[in-house]
């Protein structure tokens, strides 16, 4: 801006000039805003084309599970019969027995995969109950109980007291938490110890539970970790990538969310947060 000290032509020159100043900050500052909101809708659209790509794609994939798990699933199901069958009738000590299990053991796991494979792909009811996260952590635990004996596994819980109820489907959530405890196992085959803490935290001021389940096994590699979520995704021989996707499915299911950090040798930590709702 100029100041203006005369009345005189260049004094009306000033103030034409300062007015131009003025509007031409207010146009940036209009410019500035209009940047902002094109900015965001441009995320938006990014995002919503995103979620397209990704509903069309796991409806291509719900198809083609559909007919691949009819055309498997009874084979299997003869196939292990057959086996059943078999080992009942062979002597107890029949070196064949062993065999024979091992067939069964397979066909268990390639059901397992099928039933994973049509649990991603169609579309998960949800039942929402007032549930105590702590509790219905607590009763996850004690089906590895005897698993974390065999690994002389430690476990150590944090567990904060008087935590306020949430709005959670109790199976999904169980489902998310088998994975990532079973995962953190699996990750200590020699022992080790297993942290879990369920605790309380703030963000953008709504209140969360957080759980932690923390593990000091051998790491995930620094090149495959942004990819852990992805379906299909896996660094195990004998995974089949779904897991970790669908326990992440489970969880924003619930407008929470679910990370992961692991190094290498060092362990992997993964953190599940579930919003607190007012009742």
């Amino acid at each position: 801006a100029i100041e203006v000290r005369s009345r005189d032509e260049i004094g009306k020159l000033a103030r034409s000039f300062t007015r131009m100043t003025e509007k031409l900050k207010k146009t940036q500052e209009e410019l500035v805003h209009l940047n902002a909101d094109l900015q965001q809708k441009i995320r938006t659209l990014k995002e919503t084309q995103a979620q397209l790509i990704h509903s069309e794609k796991l409806a291509s994939l719900g198809q083609m599970s559909a007919a691949v798990a009819h055309g498997l699933r009874n084979p299997l199901a003869s196939i292990r019969a057959a086996t059943q069958l078999s080992l009942h009738r062979l002597p107890r000590k029949s070196p064949l027995g062993e065999h024979l299990r091992a067939v069964i053991g397979e066909v268990d796991r390639l059901e397992k995969r099928i039933s994973q494979l049509l649990d991603f792909t169609k579309p998960v009811p949800f039942y929402p109950l007032l549930e105590r996260v702590d509790r219905l952590v607590e009763s996850v635990l004690t089906v590895f109980t005897e698993k974390m004996a065999q690994q002389q596994i430690r476990l150590k819980t944090d567990f904060r007291p008087d935590l306020p109820r949430v709005w959670i489907d109790p199976s999904q959530i169980e489902q998310a938490l088998l994975e990532v405890i079973s995962n953190a196992l699996e990750a200590m085959p020699k022992g080790g110890t297993l942290n879990l803490l369920v605790g309380m935290e703030c963000a953008d001021g709504k209140e969360f539970v957080a759980i932690e389940v923390a593990d000091d096994g051998e790491g995930i590699p620094e090149e495959a970790l942004p990819h852990v979520f992805e379906p299909f995704f896996t660094t195990k021989a004998d995974g089949t990538g779904l897991g970790l996707a669908i326990a992440k499915r489970f969880v924003e299911q619930h407008k929470g969310t679910m990370t992961i950090e692991s190094k290498p040798g060092e362990g992997t930590s993964v953190r599940i947060t579930l919003p607190v709702y007012a009742s």
